[in-house]
């Protein structure tokens, strides 16, 4: 049986939409796809690990589990103003089999965005941050920078 081609009495297909986690960090708005996303954590204690790589900010205990804490500021290299020293949002994701916990600044809200509207990153990127990031949305006033979770995991826990 041979499959025909035909446009006629077809409807376009329809767009392919994406749904994001949207977080901040130094006032700049992120966002992971929401498939790698376990959970969000409003605020946590997080206790530091004496010898701990640069990017990682210790652990914490989340429902029973003891997981490391990764800080984005240096990764993305947005240092600036965030959190204050005693607040700790988590957003909780898998990479690779792992649980790994990102700190934020703030959550941000959920989005469902479409293929046409994901621009492409940059050909020129800040060192450190070239495969982190897979595509921007532009809005009215602002940007969201959409980030691969493997490639931004796999270059802190490199480093």
């Amino acid at each position: 049986m041979h499959a025909q081609s035909s446009s006629v009495g077809r409807q376009a297909p329809a767009s392919e939409i994406s749904r994001w986690v949207g977080f901040e960090v130094a006032q700049q708005a992120f966002a992971l796809r929401i498939g790698c996303v376990r959970e969000v954590v409003p605020e946590a204690s997080i206790d530091a690990v004496p010898g701990a790589p640069r990017f990682v900010l210790g652990v914490a205990a989340l429902r029973g589990r003891i997981v490391s804490v990764l800080d984005l500021h240096g990764r993305l290299q947005v240092e600036g103003q965030g959190l204050s020293g005693d607040q700790n949002c988590l957003i909780v994701v898998e990479s690779a089999g792992e649980v790994l916990a990102l700190r934020v600044d703030r959550i941000g809200q959920l989005y469902s965005l479409q293929r046409e509207v994901i621009k492409p990153p940059p050909t020129v990127a800040v060192p450190g941050t070239d495969n982190a990031v897979s595509g921007h949305v532009v809005f009215d006033d602002s940007l969201l920078t959409l980030l691969d979770l493997d490639a931004l995991v796999d270059a802190i826990t490199l480093n």
